[in-house]
């Protein structure tokens, strides 16, 4: 079974702060749909849809989530349905990567699933993303691209896109070109550049200090340890030509040469 939006207007929803709570729950116009860790969160206050598009092994490790899953009165689409999970349905991704294999997390899944509605039914008309801030440069570098696409694929489609402020979606700093420029932002760039620099050159130079602290703590343990065999009255000379040096070494183990 594949279930398709019903309304003209969709909510897709994520978790982020703030927009998170400003979705228009109260709206019967609106269908929402939503990851489903979103239902856990006390302002949620619907989700006509839920998506769990994780492998077993994300939400085998929290009975907490399974419980949830388990527990909710609306249909979760999932990679594959599931016994243990009544309302689960297999996420139609033949249909939907049809058009591209390109997804790359669940808010793409939500969106490209929308697109999959629009062109199937006419359904949705208008897509409105709620709590999608994406603003972590590491963390969404992948991410954001690709929820980008799928957006601009509804929008050329004739789907009306609305973006709850304080995301960085579909957000750039002015039109290439066209944008006020003031030109002290080419000494910053070259000043970020610089600083970026420094970061890497220090970063390498405390892996060599790191290194070398690893050799000296070596050299620490190795010579106590024959120290303590000449305290006890064990040796008295140098040691003998197959011991081990007391020279600094980078494991930092212990010698097991003899008397």
């Amino acid at each position: 079974m594949i279930r398709l939006c019903e309304k003209d207007k969709l909510v897709i929803l994520g978790t982020a702060d703030p927009t998170r709570a400003e979705a228009p729950y109260g709206n019967p116009d609106y269908e929402i749909w939503g990851v489903a860790v979103a239902a856990s969160y006390p302002d949620v206050k619907r989700l006509d849809i839920e998506f769990e598009m994780h492998t077993e092994g994300y939400w085998k490790k929290d009975p907490n989530v399974e419980k949830r899953l388990v527990d909710t009165k609306v249909p979760i689409y999932m990679l594959e349905e599931r016994e243990e999970f009544p309302q689960s349905m297999k996420y139609p991704i033949d249909e939907v990567a049809g058009y591209r294999r390109y997804i790359t997390n669940s808010i793409a899944y939500m969106i490209a699933l929308a697109y999959h509605s629009f062109v199937e039914t006419g359904k949705p008309k208008q897509v409105a993303l709620y709590g999608v801030s994406m603003m972590a440069n590491d963390e969404y570098a992948e991410q954001r691209p690709c929820c980008e696409y799928w957006l601009g694929r509804l929008e050329g489609a004739g789907v009306e896109i609305y973006l709850a402020p304080a995301g960085s979606v579909l957000v750039a700093n002015g039109l290439y070109g066209y944008e006020n420029y003031n030109p002290i932002c080419w000494d910053m760039t070259q000043r970020e550049r610089q600083l970026a620099r420094g970061v890497t050159q220090s970063n390498g130079e405390v892996k060599k200090w790191e290194l070398q602290k690893a050799k000296n703590q070596g050299a620490l343990h190795e010579i106590g340890h024959w120290k303590a065999i000449a305290q006890r009255g064990e040796f008295g000379g140098e040691p003998k030509k197959d011991s081990p040096s007391t020279e600094p070494i980078a494991d930092g183990g212990e010698s097991d040469g003899g008397s």
